[in-house]
């Protein structure tokens, strides 16, 4: 069996041993593992979900290899149905990868591209943040920044036009996508997605710049964009 193949045999496992408590309880009809780090600080978690929590920890950390790989496999677990476009599903993933290992920048990371699926801007943010604040690996690094700077990018493109905070929020999203360029210039969706965010910015050249970029790493882009890019700024030749 291979080792990808172990862990999610284990994962199902333990989620049928113990997993389906930390729904038990719902906040405003919402259930509590749909929402990051099951609402705590905020909300006290309820002394049967910590022996849950207990539980789960233990059975996670015994059948992978110790907590940080369970949290590594949980959080691939979440990828794979935010993959699938099921947000619940990932965000209770992600809130056990958490508990796994709540000082890894992953779980952060998996909150905040739920959260901006769900339209919930601020809060997508926060958990950005966070994950830039903890990200321990050069190579994930890479696409955690994209992500951060598209979500800034969409905060700024929200906003008013010459407002202090769409220009402050594309300053941010500029400055991340080369952050992400520096670290790895062959990843090409930090380049497609800056095209995006520059368009939306009114900085055409540059988008043009940018989508000439991700097209000679392989990049493909909708027609409905470049015609929209087309009938702003004609391609540069």
């Amino acid at each position: 069996m291979s080792k990808s193949l172990h862990s999610q045999f284990l994962i199902a496992a333990v989620v049928s041993a113990v997993g389906f408590l930390s729904g038990c309880v719902t906040t405003g009809g919402t259930r509590i593992d749909n929402v990051p780090m099951y609402g705590q600080p905020v909300l006290e978690r309820p002394e049967v979900l910590k022996r849950a929590d207990e539980e789960f920890i233990k059975q996670a950390s015994e059948g992978l290899g110790g907590r940080e790989k369970a949290s590594v496999a949980w959080w691939m677990e979440g990828d794979k149905y935010m993959r699938e476009g099921n947000l619940d599903y990932a965000m209770r993933r992600y809130n056990q990868s958490w508990l796994l290992n709540p000082n890894s920048f992953r779980p952060y990371w998996g909150f905040g591209r739920v959260l901006v699926e769900q339209g919930q801007l601020e809060e997508s943010i926060k958990q950005l943040e966070k994950a830039n604040q903890l990200v321990d690996d050069e190579y994930q690094k890479v696409a955690l920044l994209t992500d951060t700077a598209s979500v800034y990018s969409v905060k700024a493109n929200n906003s008013a036009n010459g407002s202090s905070e769409r220009t402050k929020y594309f300053s941010l999203a500029n400055r991340f996508f080369e952050e992400s360029t520096k670290l790895d210039p062959t990843y090409p969706n930090t380049w497609r997605s800056w095209a995006r965010s520059l368009y939306f910015e009114g900085r055409f050249a540059e988008a043009w710049q940018k989508v000439n970029a991700a097209r000679s790493r392989g990049a493909q882009f909708p027609p409905q964009f470049i015609r929209a890019l087309e009938e702003k700024m004609p391609e540069p030749k």
